[in-house]
């Protein structure tokens, strides 16, 4: 027989069933409670004690909570594990319930719609992801909630996995049964929270509507989607999840914008792991991710901008030179450097408060921060007086944008308010006449209390008297119990103590009504008085984002300057070409944290001679540093950055794709060299003219033979297809492969530099033309510490291996030609033997042609 549950567990149960996919903390008194299965996740993935709620051990309910002052850095950790978390706070004063106390859900949290600040991280962006696809085109629509940037475009599936891959998606939006959208998503990201809606969700007329009610339009033309019906439905679904999560109309998501493919840089999440740009391939070496030496940025908008510059690099001449332009301005004025950092800094997050206040999730003390950066908005215009650059114009026209919510803030907010508007003490006096009078009310009835005690004690000759407060008994005067025969008839007995009585008059317990009464009421109508404010200050939410992103602009050319000047960064040509030159580049991080003089290196690249570079060297001569560096710079000269070279002129790049290191993925069954092969076709297959390839190693994961000729066979395509002539540079233990450049006038040949001392070999860190055919592997084991019985042994084999290789293997030089003996030793006896007519031959010659093959066989041996 199943025991009967409680009310308050039936008023769980209910309203667990309503979310049964989420983690419900559930309001009990001063805790959130979890109950049940969501008690056993949170037990363990919070390392809290699991309790139980019956000493029945049949019966028992697993039982688990935080204290609710503590609750937003539990939430924060599950959000971070990909968990929703359901908050069902008390909306009924228990002391005033009558049975159960009344319980609602006052928020639902999921990682890409959070809005609380210990939830997010502030130098990075948190968008929730929503397609929607037809045959190959899918429409996609991204959105930042916590900032309002709303992003949707269509493209085709193949390239969709490279336009996301610059955004850090929380959470997704599908439709049901799409497998081929399931599979991107598991390439995304396998932790983030999948949600699947059936396909009427998506559909392209209700969606619309959903768009043209929020904005306030009759046409999605102002967007550039009122014929892009994929676009649009992927946005108008997100939109509808997030308002009817939040249960707010969001007014701070005031924009939409479309983007196409061909306005960035593709660059897949391999390319951008590989040249670690925002993340160290090595996790304990976080100084190796670019970002971390190109972040000088003083606000949290720009921190995020500056991300997203580096995972979004243009392709739009124009506007890149428009970037380099601002940073040029600062560079030539550089006293407004210092002085615009100075302003920026300590300056709050306005994109964020924006979006709390809109959602009706801002306090007191955001609205105040928002009002002092507001405040700063005019020394800031002065401080870009004399630079002329048209972004910096741009975003000074945008700072001069009349608001009325500074004015409003400073009328109406104390500038002392507490952190929370629930107590009240926020609304300044003056701002409203009602809420004047109960404060004046409380205030005086306070006053009375004050002087009730020295009343009191010289009326009844009682020197220790006191009067006091508490929740539970309200106002009291306390007597102690040596003096009970001193107090008054009319003092009524409310509680007694040890050494103590504590009493009421009913004069006292008037003033205690009022005086309750009208904190009451002040409290209750700061609240509406606050969200009141709070709505005015939303209706400027699309000025106050347009504020915030120009400081964010500012912010991120500023800092890149300051950079530039520091590092001798220099400004780089920006070409309509398919031409890549670069004078003294050098690897932006390696130089800053190598320790020792960084030597630089120029490139050059151009499609009809020097298409692939194929590098030769030593491991830890800089083959792979000098790769790399090509790939970073170019990134960082089409992000509108300055880069680390004394010149240089960059055409402009379609894609970046990086074939380097070993890696496996063993929790989807690949080895290291599937993963290396399935690196290297997404780049034969997705690679343009206009793209730059970098590859460090091709085909080392498996046989030499088998290796080389994978290897072989890669250059030739990359060099013969007409579509995928692509800037190559090709670091390679191969020697063979610098026979490429005898065969094709678009392949060149580069070396790394070194110099022999007896048995050592200097690392000159040089790149210079010309192939070398030693790989000196052996000195690199012998600077690692190998045993020296071991390295002895090891040249002893190399020597003789180059031996026989050397006077037994030759590689074709002519183009194209498959001969058997590319990559295999001749046969002598099989091509002796196929010379033979067996009809012709006497016995003489038989013996004389068997003594040959004979002495053939045992040369070979």
């Amino acid at each position: 027989m199943k025991s009967k549950l409680t009310p308050l567990m039936q008023q769980y149960k209910k309203i667990k069933e309503q979310y049964s996919d989420s983690i419900l903390f559930f309001q009990v008194g001063d805790f959130y409670e979890t109950f049940y299965e969501d008690a056993k996740e949170i037990s363990r993935l919070l390392n809290i004690a699991l309790t139980t709620r019956d000493k029945d051990k049949k019966n028992a309910v697993p039982l688990a909570g935080v204290p609710i002052h503590a609750a937003e850095s539990y939430i924060a950790k599950l959000l971070q594990l990909g968990r929703k978390v359901v908050v069902c706070d008390q909306v009924e004063d228990p002391s005033q319930a009558k049975g159960i106390v009344k319980r609602a859900v006052t928020d639902v949290i999921t990682p890409g719609t959070t809005l609380t600040p210990s939830t997010l991280d502030e130098n990075e962006n948190n968008f929730i992801l929503s397609l929607n696809r037809e045959d190959d085109l899918t429409g996609f629509a991204v959105l930042d909630i916590s900032t309002g940037e709303f992003i949707a475009g269509e493209e085709k599936l193949p390239n969709l996995e490279n336009l996301l891959s610059g955004y850090r998606i929380k959470e997704i939006l599908l439709p049901e049964d799409d497998d081929e959208l399931e599979e991107l998503v598991g390439n995304i990201d396998s932790g983030v929270i999948v949600e699947k809606f059936a396909p009427g969700f998506f559909d392209s007329m209700s969606t619309r509507e959903v768009l043209l009610d929020h904005f306030g339009l009759k046409s999605l033309d102002r967007f550039e989607l009122e014929d892009r019906l994929l676009a649009s439905s992927a946005a108008g679904a997100l939109l509808t999840y997030v308002k009817e999560l939040r249960r707010n109309p969001l007014r701070h998501i005031s924009s939409l914008r479309y983007i196409a493919g061909t306005e960035y840089l593709y660059m897949d999440s391999e390319t951008m792991r590989n040249l670690e740009i925002f993340d160290p391939i090595r996790s304990d070496s976080p100084e190796s991710a670019l970002i971390n030496h190109l972040d000088r940025t003083m606000t949290a908008g720009g921190a995020r901008a500056l991300r997203q510059w580096l995972a979004h690099p243009l392709r739009k001449r124009k506007k890149i030179i428009e970037r380099l332009d601002g940073i040029d301005a600062f560079i030539s004025n550089r006293t407004s450097i210092s002085r615009l950092r100075g302003l920026l800094n300590r300056m709050p997050d306005i994109e964020r408060i924006v979006s709390r206040v809109s959602a009706g999730k801002g306090g007191p003390r955001e609205l105040l921060a928002l009002a002092n950066a507001l405040e700063k908005l005019p020394e800031i215009v002065d401080s870009l007086s004399d630079l002329n650059a048209r972004i910096i114009a741009d975003a000074v026209e945008k700072l001069q944008v009349e608001l009325y919510s500074l004015e409003l803030i400073r009328k109406s907010i104390d500038p002392e308010c507490p952190l929370s508007i629930k107590d009240g003490g926020v609304i300044k006096e003056g701002y409203d006449d009602k809420l004047d009078s109960l404060i004046f009310a409380s205030r005086e009835g306070k006053k009375w209390i004050a002087s009730l005690q020295e009343k009191e004690r010289k009326k009844t000759g009682i020197t220790s008297l006191k009067v006091g407060y508490n929740k539970v008994f309200g106002y009291f005067i306390e007597v102690s119990k040596a003096n009970e025969d001193k107090v008054p008839k009319h003092y009524i007995c409310k509680q007694t103590l040890v050494s103590a009585q504590r009493y009421i008059t009913a004069e006292l317990k008037e003033k205690e009504n009022a005086i309750l009464s009208a904190d009451s009421q002040r409290t209750e109508l700061e609240k509406k008085i606050f969200a009141d404010i709070c709505q005015k200050v939303a209706s400027e939410s699309s000025k106050l984002q347009t504020v915030a992103k120009s400081i964010a602009y500012l912010d991120v050319i500023s800092s890149l300057a300051e950079i530039a000047l520091e590092r001798k960064y220099c400004r780089p040509e920006i070409e309509e070409s398919d031409a890549i030159t670069i004078s003294e580049g050098r690897h932006p991080v390696v130089e800053l944290i190598s320790g020792k003089s960084f030597i630089p290196n120029d490139l050059e690249m151009r499609p009809e001679d020097k298409q692939v570079l194929i590098i030769t060297g030593p491991n830890m001569g800089g083959k792979s540093t000098y790769i790399r560096q090509a790939a970073i710079i170019t990134i960082m000269a089409q992000a509108g950055s300055f880069v680390p070279a004394s010149k240089a002129s960059i055409g402009i790049v379609d894609r970046v794709f990086t074939r380097v290191g070993s890696s496996d993925n063993l929790a989807k069954g690949q080895s290291t060299f599937l993963t290396e092969m399935m690196e290297t076709a997404k780049i034969l297959n997705n690679c343009t003219s206009r793209s730059l390839v970098v590859m460090d190693e091709v085909g080392r994961g498996t046989s030499t033979l088998d290796g080389l000729s994978i290897a072989w066979a890669v250059t030739e395509f990359l060099l013969e297809n007409e579509r995928a002539r692509c800037k190559t540079l090709f670091a390679t233990h191969y020697h063979e492969l610098t026979k490429m450049a005898d065969i094709y006038p678009r392949a060149s040949n580069l070396r790394v530099e070194v110099k022999e001392w007896g048995d050592s070999i200097i690392f000159l860190y040089k790149i210079k033309p010309g192939a070398s055919d030693r790989s000196y592997g052996i000195h690199v084991a012998k600077l690692a510490g190998l045993p020296q019985s071991v390295i002895g042994r090891a040249k002893e084999i190399l020597d003789r291996l180059e031996s026989e290789r050397n006077s037994d293997r030759e590689l074709p030089v002519q183009r194209r030609v498959f001969q058997p003996y590319l990559f295999e030793e001749p046969d002598e006896i099989k091509e002796r033997l196929e010379k033979i007519d067996v009809n012709a031959l006497t016995p003489l010659d038989a013996i004389n042609i068997l003594n040959e093959l004979v002495k053939i066989a045992k040369n070979k041996h």
